[in-house]
């Protein structure tokens, strides 16, 4: 009969995210999560199917204790690179983005016998090692990030194991199970640690500068600004903005702002601050700019009042520095027109609400 090793990264805290935070961008952040964990796979896993928070996989490889120990390496060096782009790169304020730096993972593996049932045209692994592995999820490893091996798993590599590892015994189906496990924390804080070390953007003085008050709390207002979708409600300059509506919208993020005559490539940005709620764009396609930067900064007035600052950064070509006051007076009236309309449409969302 053939021998299989099973594998499950599972990610932690699921239930409770997905519970108590906004529902449509946690699907998207853990299905990107998910992603990584399936594109990181040294050894080549075959993914069985993705079971909620958890991926269930196996191979019938031989392997090397060091691969399952850089599989899991890896694929929570991915998992918390990840994690920690969205605290440095997210630009919403929703709790599933804010909480995502929270999640963590863990990796059961197993080694048993591989049996296949078919229903109609799926094929699964299946019997009672199948279920060993599965049960395995729920155990008393007091850790939130660990790497767990069945006995099965042990005795292959029984003098492979250091110090660092520890076991347990369950009873499950009143029988007793034994297995191992080692603490994975200290792979999520050499990534932080490396994130830490990431240099910030430069400040540069901006070329034009307006300033308005919105009749809007600052939370809504932030998601009309942000959130794509809603962007042709008060940018009439635009035909649409084509945009991965299955991606949430972050540093780095791309839309196209498609106009009457061609189109414009923008590129999402943003700063930190802890008194302003800040969001930006930059493109590199508009006709006599070298580089055109805005940034919107936000800051609460009252409950239904929120201070609205708009920085202008541009970079002319030759031709553009000639026509400076020129572009500079059309992209001011632009911009005033269109804050005019996101004051109305923001007054219209607060009196519904």
């Amino acid at each position: 009969m053939k021998k299989a090793f099973y594998f499950m990264p599972d990610i932690s805290g699921f239930s409770e995210f997905v519970n108590t935070t906004e529902i449509e961008h946690s699907i998207h952040i853990i299905s990107e999560l998910l992603e990584i964990l399936i594109d990181t796979n040294p050894i080549d896993f075959k993914l069985v199917e993705v079971e909620g928070d958890a991926l269930f996989m196996y191979t019938t490889k031989e392997l090397q204790f060091d691969d399952i120990l850089n599989q899991t390496r890896k694929m929570m060096q991915a998992f918390h690179t990840h994690t920690k782009m969205y605290e440095r790169k997210r630009i919403c304020n929703c709790g599933a983005c804010k909480t995502t730096n929270n999640l963590e993972l863990k990796f059961i593996v197993h080694y048993g016998n591989l049996n296949f049932i078919k229903v109609k045209n799926i094929v699964k692994p299946y019997g009672t090692d199948v279920i060993k592995v599965h049960r395995l999820l729920k155990n008393n490893v007091p850790l939130d990030e660990y790497l767990l091996v069945s006995s099965a798993v042990h005795k292959l590599y029984e003098n492979q194991f250091d110090t660092g590892w520890k076991s347990l015994k369950e009873i499950y189906d009143e029988q007793e199970v034994i297995y191992f496990y080692t603490n994975l924390n200290h792979i999520k804080n050499e990534v932080e640690i490396r994130e830490k070390q990431l240099q910030e953007n430069k400040v540069v003085a901006p070329i034009q500068s307006i300033q308005k008050t919105i009749d809007s709390d600052i939370d809504s207002l932030y998601v009309l600004i942000s959130n794509l979708k809603y962007r042709h409600l008060w940018d009439e300059s635009v035909k649409r903005i084509d945009f991965d509506e299955n991606k949430i919208n972050r540093i780095g993020t791309q839309h196209n702002c498609v106009l009457q005559f061609g189109k414009l490539n923008f590129e999402t940005t943003s700063e930190k601050s802890e008194e302003s709620l800040i969001y930006g764009e930059k493109t590199r396609d508009m006709m006599f700019v070298k580089n055109f930067h805005y940034v919107l900064r936000l800051d609460k007035m009252n409950e239904f009042q929120t201070n609205l600052s708009l920085d202008l950064f541009l970079e002319f070509n030759v031709i553009g520095n000639i026509m400076k006051h020129s572009i500079l007076m059309m992209i001011e009236k632009n911009w005033n027109k269109k804050l005019e309309k996101l004051n109305q449409i923001a007054t219209k969302q607060s009196l519904s609400n």
